[in-house]
């Protein structure tokens, strides 16, 4: 598990919402996590152990069993941005599942998620093992109850899984559980999963749309790949920063301090590496830029004002210089190569 990546701060958003339900002080959620409420207030994307430290403190402050159930109530289909849209475009639950576990990386699961075949269905399994003892109950209920609403969204209807295992050293009440996901439930289990029946796994999803699927499945691939094609430590992290601020202007100064450096030492330790901040953000705004043009038909002003640019001819300007060719110029390259790609095969 590396606790050195970097994620939005979606999670830990809840967590604070869930402490204001509790009454609990933001500040004390916060301790030690090197989070501020300013960096939350502007979106700043944090470090897995970061969130982790604030789940520790909200388990300290609140020791009841249950409290990740009720963590788990914030989460929506939009909770999870661009892999939510692809999961509720997909043509079944299976489909859905299919297109979260591939893009693990956009996902907010803190633990490792693993489908296992049922003769009934299959098992949504959380891995605990991964988890300080203390956060373990909470992360898992959290996580379960998540699933729980997602799917029910994805379905359009309530979601009712047919079982549901727990291996949890300070679980909740039994009733409580067998409320809360209305199906039976095996505090002695072995693991910690969710049966999910064949029936829901491929019943058509309401909202499908294959097209739809394909561009943001493709802006998926786009997101976790950029970041993928750079191996050194420092500029993967440069890289994951940027990509969580693509809508906002984040130069230097503001990614050095989201990864603990100085603006100085931060293109001291990206040289040795053999990069340059500068041309890490053109890449990452480039190849944004080159799959919005190809799979959407965005206006250039909703494109530029995406990738955090106030106006459209700044886009376009920038676009030149990474290309080559402005940005209309390029969209009709590609639609001209696909149509006459698409002709041949037809002949």
């Amino acid at each position: 598990m590396n606790w050195r990546e970097r994620r939005d701060s979606t999670n830990v958003h809840y967590l604070l919402v869930t402490s204001d339900q509790l009454g609990i002080a933001h500040e004390t959620c916060l301790q030690a996590s090197g989070i501020s409420p300013a960096g939350l207030q502007a979106g700043d994307s944090i470090e897995l152990w970061q969130e982790l430290a604030v789940v520790r403190n909200l388990v300290t402050a609140c020791p009841k069993p249950g409290l990740g159930l009720l963590l788990g109530e914030h989460y929506h289909l939009t909770s999870l941005g661009l892999l939510g849209y692809t999961m509720l475009a997909s043509r079944s639950l299976a489909d859905a599942l299919e297109v979260s576990s591939r893009f693990r990386a956009l996902s907010l699961s803190i633990c490792p998620v693993s489908l296992q075949p049922d003769p009934e269905g299959v098992y949504l399994t959380l891995d605990q093992s991964v988890l300080p003892a203390d956060a373990r109950a909470t992360v898992i209920e959290r996580g379960l109850g998540a699933w729980l609403r997602v799917f029910s969204e994805l379905l359009q209807r309530p979601f009712v899984p047919l079982k549901v295992e727990l291996n949890l050293s300070q679980p909740a009440s039994l009733a409580r559980y067998r409320e809360y996901f209305g199906c039976s439930v095996d505090l002695q289990a072995g693991r910690n999963a969710m049966l999910i029946a064949e029936a829901d796994l491929h019943a058509p999803l309401p909202l499908a749309n294959s097209m739809t699927q394909a561009a943001c499945a493709s802006l998926c691939q786009q997101l976790c790949a950029s970041a993928e094609e750079v191996h050194t430590p420092l500029a993967r992290q440069v890289m994951q920063a940027l990509l969580s601020h693509t809508g906002g202007s984040l130069g230097a100064v503001e990614v050095a301090g989201l990864l603990g450096l100085s603006e100085r030492s931060l293109h001291r330790r990206l040289a040795l590496e053999g990069h340059a901040f500068r041309l890490l953000d053109a890449r990452v705004r480039c190849n944004l830029a080159e799959q919005l043009l190809r799979d959407t038909d965005l206006r250039l002003d909703a494109i530029a004002q995406q990738l955090g640019y106030t106006e459209a001819a700044s886009f376009s300007r920038a676009f030149k210089r990474w290309s080559g060719t402005s940005p209309a110029h390029w969209r009709r390259q590609q639609r001209f190569s696909l149509a006459t790609g698409g002709a041949s095969l037809l002949t």
